[in-house]
């Protein structure tokens, strides 16, 4: 029996998601400079801040829009990313604050964006969704 794509869609948000919510503090020992090793480097996502990030991707990122892989960042955020052709985007999501700073970057031309934005308003989540079609269209 064949599983269907969406039964082993790895990029699904919020299985990404979830699977974030396994870690704890410490888990990113290691990846900081030496000199600063065994002091517990990495604070795990808040399950508050990744039940409302999960919230707001539900409601407001578009089933149309390229999905995102979605990384633990070592301050206890969240930070999704995206390669559309010569670009590669991301977004650095503070749970506490609910702000996020785009980023973009155009290998080709090394052009770059940066923007940060308040997650809580929709105009943001609309520029996000803008912004990925832009670059999506750049892919064909």
């Amino acid at each position: 029996m064949a599983l269907s794509t969406s039964a082993i869609d790895s990029l699904d948000i919020g299985r990404q998601l979830s699977a974030l919510r396994s870690l704890k503090d410490g888990w990113a020992e290691g990846m900081q400079p030496a000199d600063r090793w065994g002091k517990g480097y990495g604070k795990a996502p808040s399950p508050q801040g990744l039940d409302w990030l999960a919230a707001q991707f539900a409601a407001c990122y578009s089933r149309d829009l390229p999905k995102p892989y979605l990384y633990p960042t070592p301050d206890g955020g969240v930070q999704a990313e995206w390669s559309l052709g010569p670009n590669e985007a991301s977004l650095e999501v503070d749970l506490a604050s609910h702000r996020a700073e785009w980023h973009c970057l155009n290998m080709n031309t090394r052009q770059s964006t940066e923007r940060v934005l308040d997650l809580d308003d929709a105009t943001a989540w609309a520029w996000v969704k803008q912004e990925l079609r832009r670059l999506g269209s750049m892919e064909e």
